[in-house]
């Protein structure tokens, strides 16, 4: 059963995890003032509320005189960081000297009403017994002085941004900023009263920490939503991505509670050799687990992630920061309404547009944006609404609000600049690493001797793997010749690879197009699981880019091809006619006839035929290159062979041939 005492201990839970959240989250992402003293506010309620909590827990004694201290002192500087924060809100960060004095009075007496108390607590200043007395003061009205300085400064607070909230504008978001703001310290200062009250009357404790706890939560959405911290898509992100850490941080602390309690209750281990190995896992796995939750739950542009890599490397924070030309607009509307003007835009060079209480003639008020001689555009301002003419400061305000936003504008264009350099580089990045796979996969293949394909080309087609030959091409809805065709297809065009359409009108010129399509699916997955034997769906086999289909080459690990025409290369360059002869002959036991002779429906296309016929012309030079080389040995038997040879091969009476063998005959 719940009792006041749990009821205690439970708000104040949920003010000290509030409290350190929301301090924590905003002092390392903002660096305004206001941020500063949030932080030390929220920071000093975690602080109070652990320590009370210890307190109440704890069986040690040596730990309350310890923890009272705290407790009191942080009681006593809470109060004043209240009116302080809001006495920021409420003046813009811009209080008067007499305010000021104010909040540093406030600090002052609350700590020194707190000092004794945390010292002695048998003697704290109070209304009741125990109680401190100095000499013939009363003990009594040092206590109520002490309340009354209490209260005093949680209404001052309450006052101020009440004050401010009733000069703002019904519709403008400074006005919602000062109402969420209100109803945090308002909320809070009632907790605050009522746990006063107590030292008057009896309470539970519970209601009046319930109530700060509720404070601290509208205090969230004066961090998150209000724009006193950071912008609303900042502070939404900011907020996600706090809960999602919160969560993790929650759920491995758990995790590794548990297992030490398994650790020691179930095994029986002394160790913590459970939760060091878990805590070795979620270090291993951190980088990888943010990164996927930011690209699922966050839901970011490429951009937007260049953006915050860019801030993080000028020492930006860039959670909490936006873009350098964001505050452009607001702080036009904040010019517009603090000098009373109808309207003010920015007009880039070029633009013409009116509006937003500008007048369309040139003789409105324009202040060029410069910054180091380059010119942004203008500055554009209405009149006043009550028709007075702008006095000179109201002239020099213009003139400072025209370089904040010829300078933010700069700095928005040079920013937006980087983060394009910076995604373009993160995808030249991504498409090294794609090359660097493809290669090692090529390499990796290459060095499997029995994964590589040997293709003979030059003769009918023959592709060995390993110690056999392919024979079934096709899967079990394609045809084989289909499959070969369409492998020979893509064999010869290589590099350059071959769209779909060329393939249908090859292999299927006759059949209505959706069949020819479905059957080009069909014929290409039986290709890619035949020239795939490790069985992960031959994409990697044959690969579609830019509308294009193409042989993956690092599957070929030899062709009769290429070292044809690497012999042929290699004896033009041999330093020695032995050498250059025994480099022609090992081409000329590769080329066994036609270029993909008897190939189905390849053979016999028109996209063979200039390949085939240069094939065909480097074999006729070969043999008469060969001829040349044994009449000159004085080898005639040979020679006569090469130029035959020559002369059976070459589609036309091939003159060197029929020169040589003349020459041998009249020898």
């Amino acid at each position: 059963m719940l009792t006041p005492g749990h009821l205690e201990v439970t708000a104040h839970a949920l003010t000290a995890i509030l409290g350190a959240w929301l301090g924590l989250t905003v002092l390392t992402r903002s660096r305004t003032v206001y941020a500063r003293v949030f932080g030390l506010l929220a920071l000093t309620l975690a602080l109070w509320s652990t320590s009370v909590i210890v307190q109440r827990l704890s069986s040690a004694p040596s730990t309350g005189s310890v923890l009272h201290a705290i407790e009191e002192l942080a009681a006593a500087v809470i109060v004043p960081a209240t009116a302080h924060f809001s006495l920021l809100i409420a003046t813009e960060g811009h209080p008067s000297r007499r305010q000021w004095r104010a909040v540093v009075a406030a600090y002052v007496l609350n700590v020194a009403f707190a000092i004794p108390g945390a010292i002695d607590r048998t003697a704290p200043i109070a209304i009741s017994t125990p109680q401190l007395a100095i000499g013939p003061l009363p003990a009594v009205l040092l206590g109520w002085a002490w309340i009354g300085t209490r209260v005093v400064t949680l209404f001052a607070a309450a006052g101020w941004l009440l004050q401010a909230f009733r000069r703002s504008s019904p519709d403008a978001a400074r006005r919602r900023q000062l109402g969420q703001t209100l109803a945090f310290v308002v909320i809070g200062t009632l907790g605050g009263m009522i746990r006063l009250l107590s030292v008057v009357m009896p309470t539970d404790p519970w209601i009046g920490v319930s109530l700060v706890t509720v404070g601290m939560v509208l205090s969230a959405s004066v961090v998150f939503s209000a724009g006193v911290f950071f912008a609303p898509d900042v502070a939404g992100r900011a907020f996600r991505r706090s809960i999602g850490v919160g969560l993790g941080v929650f759920l491995v602390v758990g995790l590794l509670l548990a297992l030490d309690a398994i650790s020691r209750q179930v095994l029986g281990l002394d160790v913590p050799l459970l939760p060091v190995a878990a805590l070795v896992v979620a270090l291993a796995v951190y980088e990888p687990a943010v990164t996927w939750w930011r690209s699922r739950i966050d839901g970011r542009s490429p951009g937007d992630v260049a953006r915050e890599r860019l801030l993080r490397a000028i020492g930006e924070p860039s959670l909490g920061t936006a873009t350098a030309s964001a505050g452009v607009q607001p702080a036009l509307a904040r010019v517009a309404s603090a000098l009373d003007l109808a309207g003010a835009i920015v007009l880039r060079e070029g633009e013409t547009r009116p509006g937003q209480g500008v007048p369309e003639h040139d003789r409105s008020p324009a202040i060029p944006l410069v910054v180091d001689d380059e010119v942004f555009g203008e500055l554009r301002v209405g009149p006043t609404t009550s028709g007075a003419p702008l006095s000179a400061g109201d002239e020099a305000l213009l003139r400072l609000s025209a370089a904040y936003v010829a300078a933010a504008l700069r700095a928005g264009r040079r920013e937006d600049e980087q983060v394009d350099l910076l995604t373009d580089l993160t995808q030249e990045r991504a498409r090294v690493q794609d090359a660097a796979e493809e290669l090692h996969d090529a390499l990796a293949r290459r060095a499997t001797d029995g994964d590589g394909l040997r293709v003979y080309a030059l003769g009918p087609l023959r592709v060995e793997r390993g110690d056999d030959t392919i024979e079934r091409w096709g899967g079990e809805k394609a045809g084989t010749r289909q499959a070969q065709g369409l492998f020979a297809f893509l064999f010869d065009r290589g590099e350059r690879g071959l769209d779909k359409d060329e393939a249908l009108e090859l292999i299927w010129p006759d059949t209505a197009v959706d069949r020819a399509d479905l059957a080009f699916h069909r014929t290409l997955g039986g290709l890619r699981h035949t020239l795939d034997p490790r069985g992960d769906g031959g994409k990697r086999a044959v690969r579609f880019r830019n509308d294009r289909y193409r042989l993956d080459p690092g599957i070929v690990q030899w062709s009769d091809v290429a070292t044809f025409l690497g012999r042929l290369d290699a004896a033009r360059g041999a330093s020695s006619a032995p050498e250059r002869m025994r480099l022609l002959e090992e081409a000329r036991v590769l080329y066994r006839g036609e270029y993909l002779d008897d190939c189905p429906f390849y053979g016999d296309s028109v996209h063979v035929d200039e390949r085939r016929g240069s094939l065909r012309a480097r074999a006729v030079d070969l043999l008469v290159a060969l001829g040349h080389g044994y009449e000159e040995t004085g080898d005639p038997v040979s020679a006569a062979a090469a130029y035959r040879d020559a002369a059976a091969v070459a589609t036309d009476e091939c003159p060197a041939a029929v020169a040589g063998l003349a020459r041998i005959a009249g020898a």
